[in-house]
């Protein structure tokens, strides 16, 4: 695999028909969870003429809008859940110092390896190149000391290559 063909990371919705760049949660309400955003994070979705790198040790947390540490409330007290596409159990992301938390990323297919996205050459498809994609759902979950208002946030998705 070239080196210099780095993993090339899109985020699509659940259908897989369109790339999701916001997600507009409208209103939450104190602890009732909103209805969940499902996307399909692939790296180098469609590609059937070059591999590129993989993508390893993937987690998803949560930061302020600034892209820094958790310091609003959104991020501070983990308001967002995510889910794998084969779990059943919702984890909370985001905090700050001891309180940090992430979630490991899982291929759709386990060959892939834990925390790895592959960048091989696919189809784009969800049923035949599930070792390039993870299904994710995400949603929010505010505590009943919540404070009112507009909220801004970042999620973001870490790893390396080689």
């Amino acid at each position: 695999m070239p080196a210099n063909l780095g993993p090339v990371i899109t985020l699509y919705n659940e259908a897989n028909t369109s790339t999701v760049d916001t997600w507009s949660v409208g209103t939450v309400k104190a602890q009732e969870p909103s209805a969940a955003l499902v996307v399909n994070i692939w790296n180098n979705r469609g590609n059937n003429t070059e591999d590129h790198s993989d993508l390893r040790e993937c987690t998803l947390t949560l930061l302020d809008a600034n892209g820094n540490t958790a310091t609003e409330d959104v991020a501070r007290d983990k308001w967002v859940e995510c889910k794998m596409k084969a779990e059943s159990d919702w984890m909370k992301i985001g905090g700050s110092g001891s309180a940090f938390a992430s979630k490991k990323v899982t291929a759709n297919t386990a060959t892939a390896g834990e925390g790895i996205l592959k960048g091989t050459m696919n189809d784009g498809q969800l049923d035949t190149s599930g070792a390039n994609v993870a299904t994710v759902s995400f949603r929010i979950n505010a505590p009943i000391n919540s404070t009112p208002g507009n909220k801004s946030f970042k999620i973001r998705l870490t790893g390396y290559y080689t």
